[in-house]
């Protein structure tokens, strides 16, 4: 319960695209959050079976602001990766989901004072996942890049002109290829600082 608490009050806190609700301009942004991984992972006939599905996710980036209302976004982000362990007969079986990938957002933003600013995402992201599986003795690896969508929401409290905190909730949807992978949607809930250009 607590946990789910401290993820509702870094939401509702944090920052989306720069907290600079008057101004136009570059900035560049920090974020660190937790993953949540949906579908990675099938359990079918194991036993035993383990599976963490959260991660420690990143984000790296900057933007644009054309207006108060407007803006655009890239970032590098890793996602984490989520683990599954346990037995299939007599033998040990592991395996690994990681994502990762460059992020292209447009951004609305809705100023509710001089320093709150809510916003709302939606844009691509190019994401490369790579699955690792074994069985006892024997391994194997794949790979896939693909372009997939991305949506988010966040908040924003602008402390001084040029910094802001923020915080994100986003959802990279269906990463991976169905034919090699596997799918899954992954969310992220992050919290970080903004740094505005003057």
């Amino acid at each position: 319960m607590a946990k789910k608490t401290v993820l509702v009050l870094m939401a509702a806190f944090a920052i989306s695209v720069p907290a600079f609700a008057a101004d136009t301009g570059g900035y560049l942004v920090g974020m660190v959050g937790q993953t949540k991984f949906k579908d990675a992972i099938d359990t079918t006939g194991l036993t035993n079976a383990s599976v963490k599905d959260t991660g420690t996710g990143i984000k790296l980036g900057g933007g644009y602001a054309f207006n108060r209302n407007l803006a655009v976004e890239g970032a590098y982000v890793d996602l984490g990766k989520t683990t599954l362990s346990g037995t299939f007969g007599a033998n040990n079986v592991s395996q690994t989901f990681k994502a990762s990938g460059l992020v292209v957002v447009a951004a609305g933003m809705l100023p509710l004072s001089n320093q709150f600013t809510l916003l709302g995402r939606l844009g691509v992201i190019d994401a490369t996942v790579k699955a690792d599986a074994s069985v006892g003795n024997v391994s194997a690896s794949d790979k896939s890049t693909k372009v997939k969508t991305t949506f988010g929401i966040g908040v924003a409290y602008s402390f001084t002109p040029q910094f802001a905190i923020r915080g994100d909730f986003d959802r990279y949807s269906k990463l991976g290829d169905s034919n090699t992978t596997g799918e899954s949607d992954v969310d992220m809930i992050s919290i970080g600082v903004v740094y505005k250009f003057q």
